[in-house]
């Protein structure tokens, strides 16, 4: 009815854009048991030569073109209409004054993938880890290596389309002031410790997002807070929140009226605007294998978890949305008339997306302690800017196992 009333209101701009917005609401609200996924991790291989690790980071380029970061440090373009995938080369690390901090664990890769509000630039982790690399669009040419961070960068959030926060292990905040592309500008920008960086946090920065209309950039972090700065004032400190479940922490998003954070087992719903800023939290059904991304769209919290599963809670209801069509008994003719007003009881409805087998390598770690099957979790997800699209990407969680996943569901 929403579809008929859309198309009959061609003529009237006034109810043009409303009906836009109810008939991608009415989508989010039904998709979920009408979607099919859209595996694209066999092309990886052919396209890039070789297997690709767990896709951590995404952001959309524009309605068709997706860049994707990876733990082996590549940056990915999908092309969605055509289905090519290609990697984007990294500008060369520059000589830095101080050497990063040195981790048993080996390289992160790239955990971080922002465009700016003009769609001009993207900002994404650099050949070096600790190093954040800012590209031009829609060609992807090196504009600046942002240098001065000790540690992996986790974040990075635009504030403007030539200002850009980022966010680190090492426990700092940066603020940074890009140039115009093109204006030879110096291939890197850099900053001593303690030169542009806010040393406030006593844990390592998990992540940072910035808000456009409320101005609020927060920051979250390992010792259990999220930070909101003021990056007009040189990232002054303006509120801390406590937050009162506060293992693994490792991702957030934000709106003006709310604030979401993922933890082991619950994803938090805040507030800043109020004095008590949590408002409840959401149990996952997986419970323990940790939430890996969160995503707010309307009145609908979408949250991935470390077991593979996209899970869909309506703030309005209070409730998760089913994933398949309800079950109903039709007796045993299989009548309309013997239609029966609830699904019989042997049945419960899906509450999630369950990510595709994707690619595992099968490594002897993998035969010596996971001789089951694996499931990939989900590190990243994120709808198009219709909404009719849902873009998946992870690897399995296991550390030393390889492996990646990439789904279009639609």
């Amino acid at each position: 009815m929403l579809t008929r009333q859309l198309l009959g209101a061609q003529g009237d701009g006034r109810q043009r854009v409303p009906l836009r917005a109810a008939v991608s609401q009415h989508f989010i609200d039904a998709q979920p048991a009408l979607w099919q996924e859209e595996d694209v991790t066999g092309r990886l291989d052919s396209a890039l030569g070789g297997p690709t690790d767990k896709a951590f980071a995404a952001a959309w380029q524009d309605d068709q073109r997706l860049l994707v970061g990876t733990k082996c440090n590549q940056l990915l373009q999908w092309d969605t209409a055509t289905g090519a995938v290609r990697g984007v080369p990294l500008p060369p690390a520059p000589q830095r004054a101080q050497p990063p901090i040195e981790s048993m664990w080996g390289a992160c890769g790239i955990h971080c993938v922002a465009v700016n509000p003009a769609g001009d630039m993207v900002a994404t982790g650099g050949a070096e880890p600790a190093d954040c690399a800012v590209l031009s669009l829609p060609d992807l040419k090196p504009v600046q290596t942002l240098v001065g961070h000790l540690d992996w960068v986790f974040g990075a959030a635009w504030v403007s389309d030539r200002h850009l926060v980022t966010g680190s292990r090492d426990q700092s905040v940066a603020l940074w002031q890009l140039p115009e592309p093109g204006d030879g500008a110096p291939v890197a920008q850099f900053k001593a410790p303690g030169e542009g960086l806010l040393r406030k946090c006593e844990g390592k920065v998990r992540d940072v997002k910035y808000d456009p209309e409320s101005c609020r950039l927060a920051a979250l972090s390992t010792e259990g807070t999220v930070k909101f700065l003021d990056a007009a004032r040189g990232l002054r400190g303006v509120r801390t929140i406590k937050l009162e479940r506060n293992k693994e922490l490792v991702c957030m998003e934000q709106r003006r009226d709310m604030l979401v954070v993922g933890s082991a087992g619950h994803v938090a719903l805040l507030d800043p605007r109020r004095r008590n800023a949590e408002l409840r939290h959401v149990a996952s059904p997986d419970d323990n294998q940790g939430v890996r991304s969160v995503q707010l769209a309307g009145h609908l919290l979408t949250f991935g978890t470390g077991r593979g599963k996209v899970f869909f809670w309506d703030m309005r209801a209070g409730a998760f949305l089913p994933t398949e069509h309800a079950r109903y008994d039709y007796g045993s003719e299989g009548l309309p008339s013997k239609l029966a007003l609830q699904p019989p009881a042997a049945w419960r409805p899906r509450h999630h997306l369950q990510l595709g087998p994707g690619f595992l390598e099968k490594s002897e770690l993998f035969y010596d302690h996971f001789a089951d099957q694996v499931q990939h979790a989900c590190y990243t997800h994120l709808w198009d800017a219709s909404r009719t699209r849902l873009f998946v990407g992870g690897g399995p969680l296991a550390f030393g196992l390889r492996g990646c996943y990439l789904a279009m569901w639609h």
